[in-house]
């Protein structure tokens, strides 16, 4: 880095700390906790936050972000097939489940506007569509069928079809043909699909050749999966041109998305008393399943962490461009409470209390702070 690029950095890690110290502050005047030791478990980890994220030229957070996040959404990559490639095999059932929860949302905010008048997630639609034929082609008119609003001129559906086919990395092709059986004249076809290198990838993996049958058909295991890692294939090659991946938006978005995952890998795993009626609730699995109280994901408590977590994972992932694009602005705010909310999505509510799932990501990043935390220790 830099001489300029290191007091970003280091600016960047005392304004975390400032936030934990706000939290802790406010921590401290509260006494609204339902769960016997939840305060001072809380109290503890901020205070042991505090004392190790700065170590080491900020250590914890390099390796979260760039062990954990980068290496399996946003590999060191220009070619758009390799990143596609990694990213899909990085992915597992458990990890799927948050991670696609979030981006879908984020998604389907971002591309509202086409998927207008249907209850139906954009990126739902677009599998659909997709599962329809073995050639993982979708001809314009289909587009216009799924997304197409009556009340708007055809240019302009075409105009947001071609942003949403742009996001996700889709490429558009022609088929001429010179005599059209209906009308006998010459007519082109647009058709909508996924790059060579990328169909190939796709056959192999999604195409089952029914032999009694005599033809092949999509897998069911063809998901929203294969669009999220397009999408996040997308971002990886062209996180220096903006325009490509949607502007300030969608670094807003994305770094919000993974700075709310490192927040929840960051909080402490409660034990609940044997009594507590949490553990008769039929859907709280003591076994990947942990507590988290209501009043610790309040405005008040943590958000003096979201934010500049969202900024270090910014700085991280896209540098300079991606942190500059981090405007403390009415709109940003919406888009930070807009991810911070989709927490109810993707963990439990029970009897009043979220329940984090354990997934893979959040287990991981949990023991890179404890590893570094205790290695610190053992040499004091």
């Amino acid at each position: 880095m830099t001489e300029n690029q290191d007091r970003t950095w280091k600016e960047l890690l005392q304004e975390f700390i400032k936030g934990i110290d706000k939290a802790i502050e406010v921590l401290e005047e509260r006494d609204v906790e339902n769960i016997p030791g939840a305060k001072q478990a809380l109290l503890q980890r901020l205070n042991n936050m505090k004392l190790h994220f700065p170590t080491n030229d900020g250590e914890i957070f390099i390796r979260s972000i760039n062990d954990k996040i980068q290496n399996a959404f946003f590999p060191d990559t220009q070619d758009f097939v390799a990143a596609f490639e990694k990213i899909l095999k990085s992915r597992t059932h458990e990890q799927d489940f948050i991670i696609n929860e979030l981006l879908n949302g984020f998604v389907t905010s971002k591309a509202k506007a086409i998927a207008l008048g249907t209850q139906t997630p954009v990126i739902d639609r677009m599998v659909e569509a997709f599962s329809k034929r073995n050639d993982f082609h979708i001809v314009d008119h289909q587009f216009f069928a799924m997304f197409g609003d009556p009340n708007k001129p055809r240019s302009y559906i075409k105009k947001q079809l071609e942003e949403l086919v742009n996001m996700f990395g889709l490429i558009s092709k022609e088929l001429v043909v010179e005599k059209d059986k209906r009308t006998s004249e010459r007519k082109v076809y647009t058709f909508y699909t996924f790059p060579d290198e990328i169909l190939k990838i796709l056959k192999e993996k999604y195409i089952i050749i029914d032999d009694e049958l005599g033809h092949a058909y999509v897998s069911e295991e063809f998901d929203r999966t294969v669009f999220i890692c397009m999408f996040l294939a997308n971002i990886t090659i062209n996180r220096d041109d903006l325009e490509k991946i949607g502007g300030s938006y969608t670094v807003n978005g994305i770094c919000a998305i993974f700075a709310l995952i490192l927040l929840l890998s960051f909080m402490p795993k409660l034990s609940v008393d044997e009594t507590n009626p949490i553990l008769r609730d039929p859907t709280f699995n003591e076994q990947n399943m942990s507590v988290i109280p209501k009043s610790w994901m309040m405005k008040q408590v943590l958000e003096p962490l979201f934010e500049p977590l969202i900024k270090v994972v910014a700085y991280r992932l896209g540098g300079g461009l991606w942190y500059s694009k981090i405007i403390d602005s009415e709109i940003n705010k919406k888009i930070h409470n807009q991810i911070r909310f989709l927490i109810k999505d993707v963990n439990k509510w029970i009897l009043g209390n979220l329940c984090r799932v354990e997934i893979p990501i959040f287990v991981e990043i949990a023991n890179i702070f404890t590893e570094i935390t205790v290695g610190t220790n053992s040499k004091e």
